[in-house]
């Protein structure tokens, strides 16, 4: 049905094909592409929100270092373990055990979220919590505690997420996070131990206060165990989706995908991770898109709306043209369309108008220009020769020539004859080298008759060069040269040699045409190869001899043919002579091709 529409109707249609199609593709492309970006935009605004805790989470840590680290440099904790190994000083040692007592708890109360311990090897024990509510001495039984002795000095074993034993009538967190360090001498061996817990909750606070409403926060030790979480119903348990593609920024948990994002802990090899759902980080920028996509419809229905009236007043000239045209075609060239305006349309109207005036006036114009050609072909028939008869005529000539013994100016006239045949038969542009070089004998011929001088023709073919396809009439310029300017009127030799040259990606033909006339010096030779070379017309001084065409001309009308695969070569001595070598590719006729397959078949 589309071809049955008029040109309004397929201008509207058009249009809206244009426009709806890309505006679905760019809704759809629009989603498939932003998916990506707005996955990144979350990613990036996830770890903001975790550097953010990430360094909350590392002030608890490196806190609990810290703590560690005042008890290990303390020299009056070394003094206390070593001197209790010597019995004999008990009260002073208890004097500075109690001093030390005082000192640690003034330090450790401003840090209630922290337990310390300091287990001495001689039964030094010093703790910040109450021993009713847990024997410190229970310690040496956990099943990582050996891994202390382990340890060099000022080394930290992270034992990890444990549950809270110091405060069990504390019921809003039961887990704690405990490191471990021993206490060694300078000659290394083990004196004591420190042993520091801080309270889960302390790090979950910044969790919860960190996240947003659908995001999930959490510190997942190396092994995927969740050590903190903003919903501590998890801690402690083992996350199914630890072993993921590191690739990949989403994870899929409980059958939905969520968002990742991580960073690590400075203190050890834990990690902070963020889980938002997918669906709610891309829900903001889909209400985005519909509502673009809205706007998008709505500009679209009014563009719709103008485009068709401005449509209908576009297409009425259009429409009034071609039924102008319709007539026109029918044969009424009388007729002028009317259109008028400042438009292409009416521009093109009265282009066709001044076009039928100039048609009207064309048909009467060669309507006479007919007759009078008819005419002229008339009496150019009339006054035509016929070319064969003058060959004819020259044949009977050398006839009675021969019948009547002179034999070398039968001979003359033959040769004539044959040149005069080449020259007035062009019909083809391309001829055997042979016929060539036999066009060449005949007209040396004739000029040794006119100027009584005897130029000798030497040829040398390379087996198969001598049925290769060469433009006809180009050796003869190059052998009136060497006889006019080469030999000046005396005798010589030309030597004409003809050669294949083949390569790994064509077959060429190579010519030269040498004489050893009185060649030239550098300058003239410098000269001539600057006049050949030239594409401007030579003068017409230069145009001298039988075929009324220079070597230049000569070379013009060779790379006409052939284009760059033609080479010219000249090359002159004085008293020596010159060579002209001419390179274009190798052409076999035809005839003598066939007659090889048949051969070879």
């Amino acid at each position: 049905m589309i071809p049955k529409f008029s040109l309004r109707k397929k201008l509207i249609w058009s249009a809206l094909v244009c426009f709806l199609l890309p505006l679905g593709g760019i809704y759809l492309l629009t989603n498939y592409l932003t998916k990506d970006l707005l996955l990144e935009r979350a990613v990036v605004s996830s770890e903001d929100a975790l550097r953010a805790v990430q360094s909350d989470v590392n002030g608890v840590l490196d806190q609990t270092l810290e703590l560690s680290n005042i008890v290990l440099t303390n020299t009056e904790i070394r003094q206390l373990i070593t001197a209790r190994q010597n019995r004999k000083l008990k009260e002073e040692n208890l004097v500075n055990y109690s001093r030390l007592v005082r000192l640690l708890d003034e330090l450790f109360r401003q840090h209630d979220e922290y337990y310390v311990t300091i287990l001495g090897k001689n039964d030094v024990t010093y703790t910040n919590y109450s021993h009713s509510d847990f024997d410190p001495k229970q310690l040496y039984k956990q099943p990582w505690f050996e891994q202390l002795n382990q340890l060099p000095s000022f080394s930290t074993y992270w034992v990890g997420l444990q549950e809270n034993s110091f405060n069990p009538l504390q019921k809003q967190s039961s887990h704690i996070i405990t490191i471990g360090r021993p206490i060694r001498t300078s000659a290394g061996s083990v004196i004591g131990y420190v042993i520091i817990s801080v309270n889960e909750r302390k790090i979950r606070s910044h969790l919860i206060q960190r996240a947003n409403s659908d995001q999930k926060m959490m510190l997942l030790s190396e092994e995927g165990m969740v050590i903190s979480h903003s919903d501590p119903s998890l801690i402690g348990s083992q996350v199914a989706w630890w072993n993921r593609d590191e690739q990949s920024s989403t994870v899929e948990m409980n059958g939905q995908e969520y968002v990742y994002a991580e960073q690590p802990i400075r203190a050890n090899s834990w990690r902070l991770v963020s889980l938002i759902p997918l669906s709610s980080a891309v829900s903001k920028h889909k209400q985005i898109l519909l509502i673009s996509f809205g706007l998008q419809v709505f500009f679209f229905t009014l563009f719709c709306v103008l485009l068709t009236v401005l449509i209908a007043t576009f297409t009425k000239p259009i429409r009034d043209l071609s039924r102008f045209i319709t007539y026109i075609g029918r044969g009424r060239l009388d007729m002028r369309s009317g259109i008028r305006g400042n438009h292409e349309v009416s521009l093109l109207a009265r282009t066709i108008d001044h076009m039928l005036d100039r048609i009207e006036s064309m048909i009467e114009q060669i309507t006479i220009e007919q007759s009078k050609k008819r005419k002229a072909e008339l009496e150019m028939l009339q006054a035509q020769i016929n070319p064969h008869f003058m060959f004819n005529l020259l044949n009977s000539i050398r006839l009675n020539i021969l019948i009547r013994g002179d034999q070398e100016n039968a001979e003359l006239i033959a040769s004539l004859s044959s040149l005069l045949r080449m020259t007035i038969n062009r019909d083809n542009e391309f001829i055997p080298l042979r016929e060539e070089v036999e066009t060449v004998q005949h007209y040396i011929r004739l000029m040794n008759f006119r100027h009584a001088n005897q130029v000798r023709l030497r040829i040398d073919y390379e087996p198969g060069c001598e049925g290769a396809l060469v433009p006809r009439f180009m050796i003869q310029p190059f052998i009136e040269n060497a006889i006019i300017h080469g030999f000046e009127q005396y005798a010589g030799e030309i030597f004409i040699t003809a050669a294949q040259v083949r390569d790994n990606a064509s077959n060429q033909l190579r010519i030269s045409v040498r004489d050893n006339g009185v060649g030239m010096n550098e300058s003239k030779l410098h000269e001539l190869r600057a006049k050949v070379m030239s594409t401007q017309e030579p003068a017409a001084s230069a145009r001298k001899g039988f075929s009324g065409i220079g070597v230049h001309n000569v070379f013009q009308r060779l790379r006409l043919i052939y284009g760059a695969d033609i080479q010219l070569e000249i090359d002159s001595e004085q008293d020596l002579g010159t060579t002209i070598t001419l390179i274009f590719p190798f052409e076999m006729e035809r005839g003598e091709q066939g007659a090889d397959s048949n051969t070879g078949g």
